[in-house]
């Protein structure tokens, strides 16, 4: 075997090998604490920004920083891990991660800490790429839905803590005691780093040109666009139409969601991995369906009880589409473009909080947060046809439809 082939095979991860090894479990805990901290402040920010910027709506700002820094930075971090090896843009993106919450402890101005938080987005779009492409690397290839499946549950689980544990500490004692824990979190997560055997590529004797999209992640990635831009709808305004709806105590909302997730996503990288493309179809179209059943229980809701149900049946749905999303992007992609694979999945996961969080908020100021939250639907019908457009059409060219044949003899 020619030393390419075998360094090709050590990517792709030994079949006979089971997924628990050391290396699958580091990665796994090294994410947790990552989000950990990643989570403590996304909702503690924007009270930051609230107290010491001094300007009205500055909240959003913290968040569309951090965004914009991944987006940007997200396909250059997909192409480097190809190009460079994994480990060294791994210990950047964190580090660059990590080097802004050492300000943050000194309380810098609020401007300050818009510019870190750009900053800050930048290593989080490296770090987060270049974790679950590591993760990708050690998870056998057969196991790969149940993998990423399980592995995702590093960014559910500490959503069901760290806001609310968050908020607590600054209630209770200071954000430089909150961001002091924060830098001790992310610490933790670069030294597990340290003992995770990462798969070595062969570097390519000729550089390869840098994509922004890897062209086989690029149908599913579309599909999670379409997911997050209906979940940045209940990220941004379910709080303060609940507080419109006379609701209280709608972080349990995020909790349900949380724990259904949890529980969903395992499960489902299991189903995928048994029933191979009909899995996948099935898990996606049920994600679809119970999203759009849980905007729809949310847009009525009067009562905690209709949140709850909401956030149950939202988790259902998030859970099961975004693993088997997340899978596609990755198998049909060659070892040596996981990288990129990694980062179009997760560039159009940004994007459709972006763009989510900006036209939901037009549409809520013109028609209302009822009708903005049934709109939502729009995106999951979408998404539908995203997905099984293609592969009804390569199902007919499969068939030899004659104008699909003849449309592709043309090409």
């Amino acid at each position: 075997m020619k030393k390419s082939e075998a360094l090709e095979q050590t990517v792709r991860g030994n079949e006979n090998t089971g997924l628990w090894t050391k290396d699958y479990i580091f990665i796994c805990l090294s994410s947790l604490f990552l989000f950990l901290a990643f989570h403590s402040m996304i909702p503690t920010l924007p009270i930051y920004m609230e107290r010491y910027s001094g300007i009205s709506g500055a909240a959003g700002l913290p968040l569309a920083a951090l965004t914009i820094g991944a987006v940007l930075t997200r396909p250059l971090a997909g192409w480097a891990l190809d190009t460079y090896g994994r480990k060294a843009i791994f210990f950047g993106g964190l580090l660059l991660f990590l080097l802004p919450i050492f300000f943050y402890i000194w309380m810098v101005p609020a401007y300050l800490l818009i510019f870190l938080r750009f900053i800050q987005g930048m290593g989080w779009g490296i770090g987060n790429t270049a974790s679950s492409t590591v993760a990708s690397d050690v998870t056998p290839l057969k196991r790969m839905g149940e993998g990423m499946g399980i592995f995702t549950i590093t960014l559910t689980l500490p959503m069901t803590v760290s806001p609310a544990l968050s908020l607590w500490i600054i209630d209770h004692y200071s954000f430089s005691f909150l961001f002091g824990i924060t830098f001790t979190l992310t610490v933790i997560s670069i030294i597990l780093v340290f003992f995770i055997r990462i798969p070595r590529l062969e570097r390519p004797k000729i550089k390869p040109k840098f994509v922004f999209m890897e062209k086989t992640g690029i149908n599913p990635a579309m599909v999670m666009l379409m997911f997050t831009m209906s979940y940045s709808s209940i990220l941004s305004f379910l709080p303060v139409y609940a507080i419109q709806q006379d609701i209280h105590a709608t972080g349990l909302f995020f909790t349900v969601f949380a724990l259904s997730t949890l529980v969903t996503r395992p499960l489902t990288g299991m189903f995928v991995d048994r029933k191979g493309e009909m899995g996948f179809s099935i898990a996606i179209s049920l994600g679809c369906l119970c999203i759009s059943s849980a905007l729809i229980v949310v847009a009525q809701a009067s009562a905690l009880s209709h949140l709850l149900i909401g956030g149950f049946l939202f988790g259902i749905g998030f859970g099961m589409g975004q693993p088997a999303i997340h899978a596609l992007c990755i198998r049909n992609a060659p070892p040596r473009k996981r990288g990129a694979a990694n980062a179009t999945y997760w560039t159009a996961y940004d994007i459709g909080i972006l763009i989510g969080s900006l036209f939901w908020g037009l549409v809520v100021a013109l028609y209302g947060y009822q009708v903005m939250f049934y709109l939502n639907m729009l995106p999951m019908l979408i998404a539908l046809v995203i997905y099984f457009l293609p592969r009804a059409r390569a199902g007919r060219l499969k068939d030899g439809d004659p104008a699909l044949m003849a449309g592709s003899n043309d090409t």
